[in-house]
C-alpha cells in the first residue's frame, strides 16, 4: 500500500500473538488436516527477528560481498 508524502511506513509488530480456538481445531480436522499439521488449540506468542539477527554468523558473508 503506498504512503501519502510525508507518512511514514507502518512497521510490523515485533511479537505476534496467535489464538487458536477449539472450533478453529475442529474445522481443521473437518478440512482433512492431521493434527500434526496444526497447532493445539491455545495462546502462541511469536517473535518476528531480523535474517541477520537470527543468522549473524552469515552477517560476515554478506559484508565480504558487498
Amino acid at each position: 500500500m503506498k504512503n501519502k508524502k510525508g507518512e511514514k511506513a507502518e512497521t510490523a509488530p515485533k511479537e505476534v500473538e496467535l489464538v487458536v480456538t477449539e472450533e478453529d481445531y475442529q474445522e481443521g480436522l473437518r478440512r482433512g488436516w492431521t493434527d500434526d499439521e496444526m497447532l493445539k488449540p491455545g495462546r502462541y506468542k511469536l517473535k518476528r527477528l531480523d535474517f541477520l539477527k537470527r543468522y549473524p554468523e552469515l552477517k560476515e558473508k554478506v559484508k565480504k560481498r558487498a
